[in-house]
């Protein structure tokens, strides 16, 4: 373990303590740390200060992809790069890229309220074929100047890797299981990934995901 990078060793150890529990070795379990990368270098707004970040974004496109980092969980790129093939409307559910031998992904569920907002968004871009980008951008300029332009007006900073720390945190909240966030949020291996596509996968990832919904809110 020693030789192992810090990333490592907090995948290492987590393994680890899953093997343990599931041998019923909960004694041993206790004194398996997880490596802490230490303290944050910046502090998690208050649900009000991000509501008022929120409100202050000027741009549709921005506020649909706010929301869905908030709720979702998911990583940035995930978010910006995902088509429009790729909401699940049913469970409301944005599955970005499925699993695969050399990738891993989230799978992220969103409210009612965003699901509106989303379809009154996508009714606005020229292209909605599934295949089509659910941002039609070459980069992610225009999602950094709207949140440069929010934080101006109102003083507080936010950004994606906030938001996905966030989601982890409200979860935690609710006691879902780790192993269930890190499903959520694309950490788990790739094929507990795979298994959590299927329609009974998403139903039960939904029902964890629920306990924390009204935590996860934007205003």
């Amino acid at each position: 373990m020693s030789q192992l990078t810090k990333s490592e060793r907090i995948q290492a150890t987590k393994a680890i303590r899953k093997l343990l529990r599931a041998l019923g070795r909960e004694d041993m379990i206790k004194g398996l740390k997880i490596p802490s990368y230490g303290a944050r270098k910046w502090r998690l707004p208050s649900d009000e200060d991000l509501k008022r970040f929120y409100e202050a974004l000027d741009r549709l496109d921005a506020k649909v992809a706010f929301r869905l980092l908030a709720e979702t969980g998911l990583r940035l790129s995930e978010v910006l790069t995902a088509r429009i093939g790729d909401i699940d409307w049913g469970h409301r559910a944005l599955i970005p890229n499925k699993a695969t031998e050399t990738k891993k992904s989230g799978i992220g569920f969103f409210t009612e309220e965003t699901a509106e907002l989303l379809k009154e968004y996508i009714g606005s871009l020229e292209d909605r074929k599934p295949e089509a980008p659910l941002f039609p951008y070459k980069s992610d300029i225009w999602w950094r100047k709207a949140l440069k332009r929010a934080e101006t007006r109102t003083g507080v900073h936010v950004c994606a890797q906030m938001l996905r720390v966030r989601f982890s945190d409200k979860l935690g909240e609710v006691d879902v299981p780790d192993r269930y966030v890190d499903i959520l949020q694309g950490r788990a291996p790739r094929t507990v990934l795979a298994r959590h596509y299927t329609p009974s996968g998403l139903k039960k990832l939904r029902a964890k995901w629920a306990k924390a919904e009204r935590l996860l809110r934007i205003g």
